[in-house]
């Protein structure tokens, strides 16, 4: 029973997940029972008439159902969840990198200059996704430029807005780190700046900048919600004035939320699936950060075991005294 109470759930979880959602984002495209472009046709089949929108489960060839316009929602999903995963990992790897090095420069001056704490803290009060909307509106609504290319803007964007957050994480750490004793002792045997970072700060980093990383991931996952909820879908959003609706290009799970919103009244199933997927999603990488966590700090509680070297002392075999 103890050894039970003992296995890290969060992170065995979250791998498991993890791995599943970087699959689909892989293979998904292959795994579609369906193309973006095959909409199913009212027809009548075994005493019933199928119509869109089909409801989940009412026909094995749709198991997620159809919207209205008679699109499968698994194949919609499968084609459009490599964008929820990939953009934010990669956008959270520009991030990370830069950050990471500018934090740790930052983090070993003598004195920060008081203009750099001013900026981290009148930032950090800067809702990003509000920046990025008003960057972003101009050119999504019925964009000229291809997905592609709205793609790369988000995620320049996005990196380049982010990056003050990660640095002023990055900064305090390092500055607790360079006041150690061992950092210390380092420079006095002659250690330059370059070897004090990487020989000495950085590893002493790299274990929280792993649990950083999968957080930040999550976070950006989040600003794609929000912005999807104002209709700013990664990628480029169509718009129909008659009626009025947005449509996701890429079918971004978050687009797909933002543009089933109209739902919630009726077919809520519409909204309902893709919301789960992109719950999913975070609650994956959360229980991944978690996990890492918990085992870190597992790790830094037990004893560290110290081989000794009494072997080289025992007396050969057919020695005498």
């Amino acid at each position: 029973m103890n050894k039970l109470l003992k296995i890290n759930f969060s992170l065995y979880a979250g791998i498991l997940f993890v791995t599943l959602l970087l699959l689909l984002s892989f293979f998904g495209p292959m795994l579609a029972p369906h193309t973006l472009t095959d909409p199913l046709e009212t027809h009548y089949s075994n005493g019933k008439i199928f119509a869109p929108p089909l409801e989940p489960f009412q026909s094995k060839e749709y198991p997620l159902g159809t919207d209205k316009w008679g699109y499968d929602l698994l194949s919609i999903i499968l084609y459009g969840i490599r964008y929820t995963i990939f953009i934010p990992i990669i956008i959270t790897i520009i991030k990370m990198v830069m950050g990471t090095i500018i934090g740790i420069y930052f983090g070993v001056w003598k004195k920060t200059p008081g203009w750099i704490i001013a900026f981290e803290t009148a930032w950090s009060y800067v809702p990003l996704f509000l920046v990025l909307y008003f960057f972003l509106q101009p050119i999504t609504f019925n964009s000229q430029l291809p997905p592609k290319t709205l793609i790369f803007y988000f995620i320049m964007l996005t990196s380049i807005i982010s990056i003050p957050s990660i640095v002023s994480s990055v900064r305090l750490k390092s500055q607790e780190v360079y006041q150690s004793v061992f950092i210390e002792a380092s420079r006095t045997l002659g250690a330059g700046t370059n070897r004090i970072v990487w020989l000495h700060i950085f590893p002493q980093l790299k274990e929280s900048l792993l649990v950083m990383f999968i957080l930040e991931i999550v976070y950006v996952m989040t600003i794609m919600g929000q912005l999807a909820l104002m209709n700013i879908f990664i990628g480029g959003t169509y718009v129909t004035y008659d009626p009025l609706i947005y449509h996701s290009i890429t079918k971004e799970i978050a687009g797909l939320v933002g543009q089933a919103r109209s739902n919630i009244y009726g077919n809520q199933y519409i909204l309902v699936v893709p919301l789960l997927i992109l719950l999913f999603a975070t609650v994956s990488f959360n229980l991944l950060a978690n996990g890492l966590k918990k085992s870190l700090q597992t790790e830094y509680k037990k004893t560290p075991w110290i081989k000794t070297t009494s072997h080289l002392f025992k007396p050969k075999r057919g020695n005498r005294g």
